[in-house]
């Protein structure tokens, strides 16, 4: 549009140069007046529509002004939009994983009660007491050696674990196990003696000695880990002796305290 009106601006120069040399070569002064009012005319119309065109043109900058405010209003929002959305992401990531470690947590401590409720119920029961003999004096028959003491008057055996046979007790499951003996001699002027043994290494060694002719015991206790098939028995040292009868004076016993 402005190029047209720039084009017959430059038109109307033209008549008007050439016209003026017209006037004075072959037409009027008459008739150059009413050209020259015509084109008055016309360039008066075209500063009009220029002007028109230059409102209009200046209205399209300021709405494309507007436009590019929203423009960078939406931008705005929509950046804080994602970003609002990336922290909504990741703070239902942690708290999914919170869940998710409360979850696994609760599970854990859930199977370890499960474990430690099956043990309890597939706890084997495991309980012996035994008396050595109604025969008087045990004695170590030589110097040179230990007698494996063999405990032959069960009292209790629950689960058969110790061999009133061998002496031996044999661990039926893995777990730990308390073991509790009593022996006794008359001491006069003698020495006395008694060995725990576990797996043929020796655990508790006690001894006494005394003079006056009465009935000594000697006692103790100790708590053990035993695996499956572990063997524990008591041994008398070389030289020394105990002495039992109805009263069973010597007790071996021993009892599973929870499996491991």
């Amino acid at each position: 549009m402005l190029l047209k009106m720039i084009t017959v601006i430059s038109l109307v120069v033209l008549l008007v140069s050439g016209c003026g040399a017209h006037i004075q070569c072959s037409q009027t002064e008459l008739e150059t007046e009413k050209q020259l009012r015509e084109l008055r005319g016309i360039v008066l119309e075209l500063r009009g529509k220029m002007a028109d065109t230059q409102k209009e043109l200046q209205a399209v900058k300021a709405h494309n002004r507007v436009i590019s405010e929203e423009l960078a209003d939406v931008k705005t929002r929509l950046a804080a939009s994602e970003t609002r959305v990336k922290d909504l992401v990741e703070m239902l990531n942690i708290a999914q994983e919170v869940k998710l470690t409360a979850v696994k947590n609760r599970l854990a401590a859930t199977e370890t009660e499960v474990m430690n409720l099956k043990k309890t119920i597939e706890k084997p029961k495991v309980a012996f007491s035994a008396g050595l003999t109604n025969s008087g004096y045990v004695v170590a028959p030589s110097r040179n050696a230990e007698l494996n003491l063999i405990f032959t008057k069960l009292i209790t055996n629950v689960g058969q674990a110790y061999s009133s046979t061998t002496g031996f007790f044999t661990a039926p499951v893995r777990g730990v196990y308390f073991f509790r003996f009593t022996v006794m001699d008359i001491l006069n002027s003698r020495l006395m003696f008694i060995k725990m043994f576990k797996n043929g290494q020796q655990i508790v060694h006690l001894g006494e000695y005394d003079t006056d002719g009465h009935i000594t015991y000697l006692s103790s206790g100790v708590t053990l880990q035993l695996e499956v098939g572990d063997v524990v028995n008591m041994r008398l040292p070389a030289g020394t002796r105990l002495y039992d009868d109805v009263g069973n004076h010597n007790i071996f016993s021993g009892f599973l305290l929870f499996v491991v």
